[in-house]
């Protein structure tokens, strides 16, 4: 089934492991049940299996991988970022992505499409194009993606009453200033974890169905 009377709802935090401050933010947001889903950069230092295991989020792999590897070494990649999260986490990710979404990278997509098929792995659409092709190899993925707009709150909060039919996947990154990090992408993460703990953010999803990526799977 693609459509629901009542709309799904993946919230997934992306970079978990880039910085223990991005971390706790993310910790906190699932243990507040907030969130519903998280992504590992599993190369980076900052990461911390039990922190996050202990909540119901599931628990994705953010591939990062370089446009310019060479093409034979892609697929090879791919398994060895599978195989060092299932080492530190003593299980399979439930999902793939991608770190700015390299996962979709015309070299790189036909190789992860291939590698999720044989692990049974959904993966996260952007668009209609790539969603479409990840529905023909038969591999699941949301039905629809909200961007995090943190510029225009209006915006998204609008994004996510009109847009959540079947399963839509809310993608953020929350976590909590790190001064030592050169993340580009760092006070705004205090931004997006205030929105998602605010009330107005809470009320805005009361008629929605909180769901994870392994849940995805059985619909």
């Amino acid at each position: 089934m693609s459509d629901f009377k009542r709309g799904k709802l993946i919230i997934n935090a992306d970079d978990y492991g880039l910085s223990d401050k991005f971390n706790n933010g993310i910790i906190e947001l699932a243990d507040k049940k907030i969130i519903s889903s998280t992504s590992v950069l599993i190369d980076e230092q900052y990461i911390n299996p039990e922190g996050i295991m202990r909540h119901s989020a599931s628990i994705g792999l953010h591939l990062n991988i370089s446009d310019s590897l060479k093409k034979s070494g892609i697929e090879r990649e791919i398994k060895r970022q599978i195989k060092k999260f299932e080492i530190l986490f003593g299980k399979p990710p439930s999902h793939l992505d991608g770190h700015n979404n390299c996962h979709l990278l015309p070299r790189i997509f036909p190789k992860v499409l291939k590698v999720a098929k044989r692990h049974n792995l959904p993966v996260r659409s952007t668009n209609n194009k790539n969603r479409d092709a990840i529905k023909k190899a038969g591999i699941k993925t949301p039905s629809r993606l909200v961007w995090w707009n943190i510029k225009y709150k209006h915006i998204l909060f609008r994004d996510l009453r009109e847009k959540c039919q079947g399963a839509t996947e809310l993608l953020c990154h929350p976590g909590y200033y790190d001064p030592k990090s050169k993340a580009n992408y760092n006070r705004q993460r205090e931004k997006e974890l205030t929105i998602l703990k605010s009330k107005e953010f809470k009320k805005l999803i009361e008629s929605l169905t909180l769901i994870n990526y392994h849940e995805l799977r059985e619909l």
